[in-house]
């Protein structure tokens, strides 16, 4: 009587659990799923007595068997039931519509940073750029000495000159200021900007005392 009673309480336990999935499970999947509470000697022998007695469906793939609810025993969803249902499967939908675009984005933002320079090839480049820019303020210093008693016509190709020197200034500063911020948003980088450009040794217009002409452009 005690094993009848046991093994009627094993059908009842796997019978409402296959009931609240609703998917197919062989006797192993039972078993692990319900933490081996069940011996799987019982497992099996519920599952099939339940087969037996039209509660559980038996599928045979080769040497599995599967197992899952009669359809047919299961109550029928209301419409209300049915609209639940259809509500959350489409907020899934957006979800995972959500999370494919987030992963794509992701997927974007790592291709960018793979291909952006190295700490140390930025600064390679700010130096460069340092160096270029000094020359351009050595020229325009050169320029505007030049520009005392000269011909009109002289002055014109000169402050012509003048104005793409000082363009090439602002794009230079730019491009430099650029390549410095970019290392300073690099994780591994722990210095300040006016502790990374004096490491650089580099001299900002304001160190030098200078600006970048307003009529230069």
């Amino acid at each position: 009587t005690n094993n009848l009673s046991m093994s009627a309480a094993a059908d009842k336990k796997i019978l409402l659990y296959l009931r609240d999935q609703n998917r197919p499970y062989s006797a192993t999947d039972v078993l692990l799923n319900l933490h081996k509470e069940i011996g799987k000697t019982q497992v099996v022998k519920s599952l099939e007595s339940l087969a037996k007695a039209g509660h559980l469906v038996e599928k045979v793939y080769g040497k599995q068997k599967i197992y899952f609810v009669n359809q047919n025993t299961l109550p029928s969803l209301g419409e209300t039931e049915l609209k639940d249902l259809e509500t959350a499967i489409s907020d899934k939908t957006r979800d995972v519509t959500s999370l494919r675009e987030e992963t794509r984005s992701i997927d974007s933002t790592l291709g960018s940073l793979k291909n952006s320079l190295t700490t140390e090839q930025a600064r390679e480049r700010v130096a460069e750029l340092s160096q270029q820019l000094e020359k351009g303020k050595e020229k325009l210093a050169s320029l505007k000495t030049l520009c005392k008693d000269i011909a009109p016509e002289d002055k014109i190709k000169i402050n012509q000159e003048h104005q793409q020197v000082v363009r090439e200034w602002r794009k230079r500063k730019r491009m430099c200021m650029d390549v410095v911020n970019a290392i300073l948003e690099n994780e591994g980088c722990t210095h300040s900007k006016k502790e990374l450009l004096e490491e650089m040794g580099i001299d900002t217009d304001e160190d030098m005392g200078v600006s970048v002409p307003t009529d230069g452009a």
